[in-house]
C-alpha cells in the first residue's frame, strides 16, 4: 500500500498545472538567478514537482530508526528548468526511498528569496512552524559564503567524506568550503561564456587577446549586447582591468579607471562587433551565426547545450574557444548550486547527508546536468560526460579557471554596466566619460 501511495504522489504531481515562482534578487551575492538568457523553448518546458500531502513530521530529535521521512525543498531553478531534469531528479529520489526501510522522501519547491521562501522561512520558521521545516535545500552557493545567513545551514564536517572536496571544481568549491567546515555539498553551474566558432572556417590559432581578435577586419564576433549578455562582458572586462565591486565599507562600486579601460577595449574596432547593439537575446545571435553572418558567436554554456540537445551533431561540428581578454583569456563567471542541511537534528542530518551522497555520485550528477542543461560541479561527472560529448573537454578546462558570480545578473550594477557597454558600442563618447558617469549612476 505504501509503494501505491508513493507512486500516486509522483503521478498527482505531474500533473499540477505549471507554476511558476518569482524571485525577487538583487542581492550582493547572486540567489539563483541562473536564467538571465534565453534557452530553446523546445528543451526548457518546466514541470513543478509539487508538495506532497503527508502528515507534518516535526524537525525535532528522534531516533534514526524513527524517522520516516525526509523534506526536500528546492528553487523552480532546479526543480522546474527542463521536463527531462525533472523526471530525472523525482526518478532519482524515489530510487533512493527503495534503498531505505520505510523512509518517505517529501518534495517541495520554493522559491529562494521573498514571503514564502527558503530564506525567509528559514529565518523565521525554525521557532514557529518547526513541522514544516526542510531537512535539505537546494540553494545558489553564493547564500552559503555570506555572513548574512550564517547559522542558516548546519556544517557537514561530520557527515560527508571529506575526499569529496578535492572533486569540486575552485568556484563552487570556494563559496561552500570555509576552511575545514564544509558548509554544502555543490552539485550544479551554470552561467559559463564562451566563443563558439566554425573549424571548418576558422582553421588558423584563435587569439586570446581582444584587441588582436577584434582587429582583424577578416574576422567577425556577434553577441547580444543590448542586454544581460553586454553587462557580463563588461563586468568580465572590468574585474579583468583590476576593477572591484565592493569598497571598504562593503558597497557595491565601480571605479571609473578601470571601467574607462575596459570600455575602450570593448569599442575597439566595434564594426566588427556587426550588429550586436541591435541584438537582445541568445536567440537572436543564434540565428545570426548560424546563417555564417559572423565568424565567432558569445555564448553560455546552458544555452548551448540546450541547442545541443536538439541538435545533437552540433557537439561534433562546433568549435569552443575561451574569450578573448586584456592580455589573455577573460575568467569565465558562473553561479553554482549546492545541497545543504537545515535540520539541527543529528539523527536527520546523517540521513539527510546519506541522501546527499546518493545524489552527488557521478552517475547521478552526470544524468542529472545533462538533463537539465546545467554543468556538473564535480570534475568526474564533467569526465563521464566527456566520455559522449567532446565539448565537455572543453568545459572541463573552462571550470578549472572560473570565479564564483559576486553580483545578481538582475542588480544595479549589472544594470550600469549593461548600459555603459552599450554606450560604448553606439556613441562616440569617451570611454572616461562613461565611467565616470556609471559610476556616479550606481551611487546614487
Amino acid at each position: 500500500m505504501k509503494d501505491r501511495m508513493k507512486c500516486l504522489r509522483v503521478i498527482s504531481g505531474l500533473l499540477v498545472p505549471i507554476i511558476l515562482l518569482g524571485t525577487g534578487c538583487n542581492l550582493i551575492q547572486p540567489a539563483g538567478d541562473t536564467q538571465a538568457t534565453s534557452t530553446p523553448p523546445a528543451t526548457t518546458v518546466p514541470t513543478v514537482i509539487a508538495p506532497q500531502v503527508t502528515p507534518d513530521q516535526p524537525n525535532s530529535s528522534a531516533p534514526a530508526g524513527t524517522i520516516s521521512s525526509l523534506r526536500v525543498w528546492i528553487p523552480p531553478e532546479i526543480g522546474a528548468r527542463t521536463e527531462a531534469g525533472t523526471q530525472e531528479l523525482i526518478s532519482q529520489l524515489r530510487a533512493y526511498e527503495t534503498m531505505q526501510s520505510d523512509l518517505d522522501v517529501i518534495i517541495e519547491q520554493k522559491p529562494i528569496e521573498g514571503p514564502g521562501g527558503v530564506i525567509n522561512y528559514l529565518q523565521t520558521g525554525r521557532t514557529v512552524a518547526p513541522s514544516v521545516m526542510p531537512d535539505i535545500v537546494a540553494v545558489p552557493t553564493s547564500l552559503l559564503a555570506d555572513s548574512r545567513y550564517h547559522g542558516l545551514f548546519y556544517p557537514l564536517d561530520s557527515l560527508l567524506d571529506p575526499v569529496f572536496k578535492d572533486d569540486i571544481y575552485p568556484a563552487p568549491a570556494g563559496q561552500a568550503l570555509n576552511g575545514d567546515q564544509i558548509l554544502g555539498y555543490p552539485f550544479a553551474t551554470t552561467g559559463l561564456t564562451h566563443l563558439i566558432f566554425n573549424p571548418d572556417v576558422i582553421t588558423g590559432t584563435i587569439p586570446l587577446s581582444w584587441s588582436q581578435l577584434i582587429s582583424d577586419t577578416n574576422k567577425s564576433l556577434i553577441l547580444p549586447a543590448d542586454s544581460r549578455e553586454g553587462a557580463m562582458l563588461g563586468l568580465q572586462f572590468y574585474l579583468a582591468e583590476g576593477g572591484t565591486l565592493i569598497d571598504s565599507n562593503g558597497k557595491v562600486v565601480l571605479e571609473p579607471e578601470p571601467l574607462a579601460r575596459a570600455l575602450t577595449l570593448i569599442g575597439n574596432r566595434k564594426e566588427n562587433l556587426l550588429q550586436s547593439h541591435q541584438l537582445k537575446t541568445l536567440d537572436e545571435a543564434w540565428q545570426y551565426h548560424q546563417l555564417g553572418l559572423s565568424d565567432f558567436m558569445w555564448i553560455r554554456s546552458d544555452y548551448l547545450l540546450g541547442r545541443q540537445e536538439l541538435d545533437p551533431t552540433l557537439s561534433e561540428n562546433q568549435g569552443f574557444t575561451a574569450v578573448p581578454g586584456v592580455s589573455g583569456a577573460l575568467a569565465p563567471l558562473t553561479t553554482s548550486w549546492a545541497w545543504a542541511v537545515t535540520t539541527s537534528d543529528p539523527a536527520r542530518q546523517k540521513i539527510a547527508a546519506d541522501l546527499m551522497g546518493f545524489l552527488t555520485t557521478p552517475e547521478n550528477i552526470a544524468s542529472w546536468s545533462s538533463r537539465s542543461q546545467f554543468l556538473p560541479a564535480s570534475r568526474s561527472a564533467v569526465e563521464l560526460l566527456a566520455r559522449d560529448n567532446p565539448y565537455y573537454l572543453f568545459i572541463n578546462e573552462e571550470l578549472q579557471r572560473a570565479n564564483p558570480m559576486m553580483v545578481a545578473e538582475t542588480s544595479k550594477v549589472m544594470d550600469v554596466l549593461g548600459g555603459a557597454v552599450f554606450q560604448a558600442l553606439t556613441t562616440e563618447n569617451p570611454p572616461s566619460q562613461i565611467a565616470e558617469e556609471a559610476a556616479a549612476a550606481l551611487r546614487q
